[in-house]
């Protein structure tokens, strides 16, 4: 094989750099390691591609996948876990997506709206400003956090998923996060969407904060509904459970939650500006 060079070029030679196996003159993939085959020096693009090749494979497999997950999400969940690849995009690459996507929505309320949304809640009396602050410190650091709280909240449904399905042997646990990835992924992606078009007016935002949560909890039994192909019966049976055992989860997190913070000294500010307003009403 000729070796060439060029500004653009790699020097090309006649084996695969990845596993040093001969090569066809003509080959793009390596018949020996699938190892892509690269020609061309770095550029911007393709380093935009390779990072989405390797960790979000958007290109026509998103609008795909995104749209699947609304018509028939046990085709791309249920297809993934038993093996499809190629079709949907990948249950880490979607997440990782999801994060993405609220990583610019967390920046964006940080930044530009994070005092015009909340200092249009309504206090009574003098301690407005304190709970305001609290309420703000409070959201800027869950904000911060967001990411790690998602990823923290998958293997946490999925627990309480394989628990509410006990009797059901169709997935096991790990196959129950990858039913979370998508499904979590999902409803925060068109949330975080709506939430990003919808942050310039706090009205509209507080409507689309609200109707994520509803749409969370419909979306979830819908997917399970299909997974499943649960009756009508049994899916009001199993989501009273998945309700009950999540509502214990809720108050163990919850407490283990409010005892970090109380550590942290996120409560500090707000107690002792709710003890300045009771001795000056004394």
């Amino acid at each position: 094989m000729n070796i060439e060079k060029s500004e653009n070029t790699l020097v090309v030679v006649n084996y695969c750099r990845n596993c040093s196996k001969n090569l066809s003159p003509h080959a793009v993939f390596c018949n020996y390691c699938g190892g892509k085959i690269i020609k061309n020096r770095i550029t911007v693009k393709n380093l935009l591609e390779d990072f989405n090749d390797r960790f979000l494979s958007i290109d026509g497999a998103f609008p795909k996948t995104f749209l699947a997950l609304f018509r028939k999400p046990e085709d791309v969940i249920g297809g993934y876990i038993n093996g499809v690849r190629k079709k949907y995009m990948s249950a880490f690459g979607y997440f990782a997506l999801s994060l993405s996507i609220a990583g610019i929505y967390v920046f964006i309320l940080r930044e530009y709206f994070m005092d015009s949304i909340f200092e249009s809640i309504a206090f009574p009396e003098e301690k407005n400003q304190a709970q305001l602050n609290f309420i703000k410190k409070f959201a800027a650091s869950f904000n911060e956090y967001q990411a790690l709280t998602s990823i923290l909240s998958i293997p946490v449904l999925a627990l309480i998923s394989r628990i509410v399905f006990w009797n059901y042997k169709q997935f096991n646990y790990l196959e129950h996060t990858v039913i979370y990835l998508y499904a979590f992924s999902h409803i925060n992606l068109t949330f975080y969407i709506l939430a990003i078009l919808t942050i310039w007016s706090p009205k509209l935002y507080y409507f689309f904060s609200f109707l994520g949560i509803i749409g969370y909890i419909i979306y979830l039994c819908y997917v399970l509904k299909r997974l499943y192909r649960l009756s009508f019966y049994k899916l009001i049976i199993k989501t009273s459970l998945f309700a009950l055992v999540g509502s214990i989860f809720l108050i163990i997190i919850t407490i283990i939650a409010v005892v970090i913070m109380a550590k942290m000294g996120m409560f500090d500010e707000l107690i002792e500006s709710i003890k300045a307003v009771n001795e000056a009403k004394n």
